[in-house]
């Protein structure tokens, strides 16, 4: 036991597990590592652990039914652990879909709830689309009046010509003056990331 415990500190699980399982044979104290050692970590460190458990169960050459028991309790007791399709890969084809159906139906359930998730996540940024698209409709249908008391906001002469920018601020500005504007703002931007680097 000592010695898993030190190879799990070391990262080292595949020999920690081996011990576990074909050492000690203490089934429960192998899962409680992989879920002990993935706990604070990201879901594919877990799931990497608990299929590492798995090949460790069915390593080739070993026919115990202790260890085939195990790897099945394992797959219906943690269905959500794994990755249905690696699984199937992995288990010899004499088991039969009887043995593994809690693991087969939680994964079915699985795969069905993460594509509706999916579905709906779709749906919400279609509509917060459409809100933002008729935002902007709404503010193109906007009608704007230009009068000799309007002036330009960066030149602070009036507007001649029925062309203009308008910031979404409502600010409005020449075209010309606002060219400048985003010329002079790049220079400067540039001048000040060249001078940061020397």
């Amino acid at each position: 036991m000592e010695s898993a415990i030190l190879y799990g500190k070391l990262e080292e699980h595949e020999k920690a597990l081996h011990i576990l399982v074909h050492e000690l044979k203490d089934f429960h104290a192998a899962e409680e590592y992989c879920i002990w050692n993935s706990e604070n970590r990201d879901t594919q460190y877990r799931r990497r652990l608990f299929h590492m458990l798995l090949s460790v169960y069915l390593n080739p050459g070993t026919s115990d039914c202790a260890l085939v028991m195990a790897a099945v309790d394992l797959l219906n007791n943690h269905a959500a652990e794994f990755d249905a399709a690696l699984v199937l890969q992995v288990v010899p084809d004499s088991w039969s879909v009887q043995l593994l159906s809690p693991f087969l139906a939680g994964a079915v359930r699985q795969s069905i709830h993460t594509k509706r998730m999916t579905q709906t996540a779709l749906g919400l940024a279609r509509a917060e689309n459409l809100i933002y698209k008729h935002e902007k409709v709404k503010q193109k249908g906007t009608p704007i009046l230009l009068s000799d008391k309007k002036v330009c906001q960066v030149c602070q002469n009036p507007f001649c010509e029925p062309v203009f920018v308008r910031y979404p601020n409502g600010g409005m500005v020449h075209t010309h003056c606002a060219a400048k504007k985003h010329l002079n703002s790049n220079v400067t931007h540039h001048s000040s990331s060249s001078s940061n680097q020397t």
